[in-house]
């Protein structure tokens, strides 16, 4: 019987594993010899990321087109706001501008004759004052008025509206224009003369108001 001190068991021998063996593939010149590449999951990452990259893509696509509808619709909106805004700032500029120089021709005529005028001058500073703060921007568009599809809120009469029509029927356009209306009438104005129709009558400059008082030199 053998003993185990008769076949001494070296330390130092180690067991290699067995090599892999590979199998000739014909294909392998196209798709490559075998051993292949090592793998570490990337084809299961890169298909993960697919459906991110495609969300990423929609999400990026969406805020585009937003971008560009918003842009769109603003340029559309301040194309047909700028002539409406054009034609109400055109009517209460001409306002303004007739209480203006109705003022200065009170206010020269006070130069000569303070007790006469004062009285006037004093009302159509406060009423000049008025129209100045009542038909600022922030109130004549305000939401009150408008919507925020910029749709006015006020009833304009007729059918076939364009903006000279609208601006008139603003209320507060529609106020003051008839407050003027009353002083151009008082002072019995040529608005065709203060227009520059040479055909007016040049001697209709003066501004004559219905109470007897003195002539207002322009």
């Amino acid at each position: 019987m053998l003993r185990d001190e008769e076949f001494p068991m070296s330390s130092n021998v180690s067991i290699n594993p067995p090599e892999p063996v590979y199998e000739n593939n014909d294909l392998d010149d196209v798709f490559g010899s075998a051993p292949g590449s090592p793998t570490f999951g990337g084809e299961q990452e890169t298909v993960s990321d697919i459906p991110r990259l495609k969300e990423k893509h929609e999400t990026d696509g969406y805020r585009v087109g937003v971008t560009q509808g918003k842009a769109q619709s603003v340029q559309k909106g301040f194309d047909e706001g700028y002539g409406l805004g054009a034609v109400l700032g055109l009517e209460i500029g001409r306002m303004i501008g007739i209480l203006e120089g109705l003022l200065g021709a009170v206010t020269a005529a006070a130069s000569k004759d303070a007790d006469m005028w004062s009285e006037e001058v004093r009302r159509m500073e406060d009423l000049l004052r008025r129209a100045k703060e009542e038909l600022k921007t922030e109130k004549v568009f305000g939401r009150e008025w408008w919507g925020e599809d910029g749709i006015w809120k006020f009833e304009v009469p007729g059918e076939d509206v364009v903006f000279p029509d609208v601006a008139a029927a603003h209320p507060l356009v529609k106020q003051w224009g008839e407050i003027v209306q009353r002083e151009i009438e008082k002072w019995t104005l040529d608005m065709k003369l203060m227009e520059g129709n040479d055909d007016a009558d040049p001697d209709a400059g003066s501004v004559r108001p219905a109470a007897p008082k003195a002539d207002l030199n322009w």
